[in-house]
């Protein structure tokens, strides 16, 4: 799915999802689909290390 930024018109695939201006104001931010999807895709990306990292652990 493409998203598209409201205040500076970049698109972009939702896959791909980042905020690139993070440091700036956005009035949009609030209801922003590519800073939500960003989020959501860098907490799973942080799981799936999470659980590689437990799983070569040996169970003492």
């Amino acid at each position: 799915m493409e998203l598209e930024c409201a205040k500076y018109h970049e698109k972009m695939d939702s896959e791909q999802a980042a905020c690139r201006h993070p440091a700036d104001y956005c009035r949009f931010r609030t209801s922003c689909l590519i800073d939500f999807t960003g989020k959501e895709n860098k907490r799973n990306s942080t799981d799936v290390l999470i659980k590689e990292n437990n799983s070569g652990r040996e169970k003492e």
